[in-house]
């Protein structure tokens, strides 16, 4: 793969006070577009808490390195969306101590050993929420997170991807334990989104974006048809 270009945003917060950070890394695509990864790290009680974080490179990971310590220090643990996103997680683990935690219902697809495997009924760091899904593949959940401002947001992983002018599904993919059909996937999202659609103010996705659209309208776009 061509070498990749690092890239950090706060979403949430500031310079001097950042809340939400999400970094990236893009490569050319040779139809002439861009193919991005994203991470983000966000803050909570327990320390920083990183999800599904990627190595960036060297001039990246100074910065993330610097901003990730006013968020409160050492990150308190890795959390996975999927079974795909280990990532740089034991990497990370390796090199600062941080647990990584992976949806139970990857169980069995990890490259790896994560040090806790969770379900809906856990409590994650970071007071992080686990809404397990349907879709592409076996351990997909969504994470919801509420910010010290009050926005509700959605770490949505591979199951929500983010367009310049729409939010989109990955669809359904080809393993025995993952969705079969687009409707089943919106039906299980749908489902999982029901108590907290209303309060959603931002979706961020490993892939893609950004989105700066109406959210609350691009969810009933994909959610309603």
């Amino acid at each position: 793969m061509t070498e990749g270009t690092g890239s950090i945003d706060i979403l949430v917060g500031s310079a001097g006070y950042p809340r939400l950070v999400r970094w990236s890394m893009s490569w050319p695509r040779p139809d002439g577009g861009v193919r991005r990864w994203n991470s983000y790290a966000v803050t909570s009680g327990d320390g920083p808490v990183l999800i599904d974080p990627l190595m960036p490179d060297a001039t990246t990971i100074s910065q993330l390195e610097s901003v990730v310590e006013q968020m409160g220090g050492y990150p308190a643990a890795s959390l996975l969306t999927n079974d795909m996103h280990e990532r740089a997680a034991y990497s990370v683990r390796s090199q600062y101590s941080v647990p990584v935690w992976a949806p139970r219902a990857g169980e069995g697809e990890y490259e790896q050993q994560p040090d806790r495997l969770f379900d809906a009924s856990d409590r994650l760091p970071g007071a992080l929420i686990p809404l397990p899904v349907r879709a592409a593949f076996p351990g997909d959940t969504l994470l919801l997170w509420t910010a010290p401002d009050g926005q509700v947001i959605v770490f949505a992983g591979d199951v929500i991807m983010e367009r310049p002018d729409r939010l989109a599904f990955h669809g359904p993919g080809t393993h025995p334990r993952a969705a079969s059909t687009d409707a089943e996937v919106v039906a299980s999202v749908r489902e999982a989104l029901a108590p907290y659609r209303d309060r959603i103010s931002l979706v961020c996705s490993a892939h893609g974006g950004p989105f700066a659209g109406d959210v609350s309208a691009a969810l009933s776009a994909l959610l309603d048809g």
